[in-house]
């Protein structure tokens, strides 16, 4: 998948060559086309593999706020990257995004979602996690806020900004502070 991280970073969706990844990689097209059929499968399974590596840096910090900073950190990291600001750009690209974005939906689906899954619940469990506060929603503000940063505003997303980001969601997820 890193060589079609580097395909898109290089040369974007509309002219990902699966003959230059095959390349890469040192396969034949014929071992890519039998795993993923199409170009957008292909940049499916490109962020899969992404999603799967952030399991790697979630770690437990020991609390929601830490937690949040890991995995914003990591995003951050990615979307730092060129091979991460092509992936965006070829998950949002028409008419393509549609397809790329069901494929992605069933594949994390199946399981790459679940250390972020894991991240709650021991949010949760230490009593940082409002009951009825949508994970979806706050994770996907997390993401949103670092892409809209990076994408739109082309801004860096470390520090105190990133830093802000996390701690407003804080504030709407967690639980008052005792006194």
């Amino acid at each position: 998948m890193l060589c079609t991280l580097d395909e898109l970073a290089s040369h974007g969706l509309s002219d990902l060559s699966v003959e230059r990844i095959a390349d890469a990689a040192e396969v034949n097209k014929t071992t890519i086309y039998r795993r993923w059929p199409t170009r957008e499968a292909l940049v499916a399974g490109a962020l899969e593999y992404v999603m799967l590596d952030l399991d790697d840096r979630l770690v437990d910090t020991g609390s929601l706020r830490g937690d949040l900073l890991v995995l914003a950190e990591a995003v951050a990291e990615f979307m730092s990257q060129p091979s991460g600001r092509a992936l965006a750009r070829a998950a949002l690209a028409e008419p393509s995004a549609s397809a790329i974005a069901a494929l992605a939906a069933e594949q994390l689906s199946r399981g790459a979602a679940v250390p972020v899954g894991h991240l709650i619940q021991r949010a949760r469990a230490r009593g940082e996690w409002k009951t009825k506060a949508p994970p979806e929603a706050a994770l996907s503000m997390l993401v949103g806020a670092i892409l809209h940063r990076t994408m739109l505003e082309h801004q860096p997303t470390k520090g105190p900004w990133l830093d802000g980001v996390v701690d407003l969601i804080v504030g709407g997820v967690g639980t008052p502070a005792r006194r």
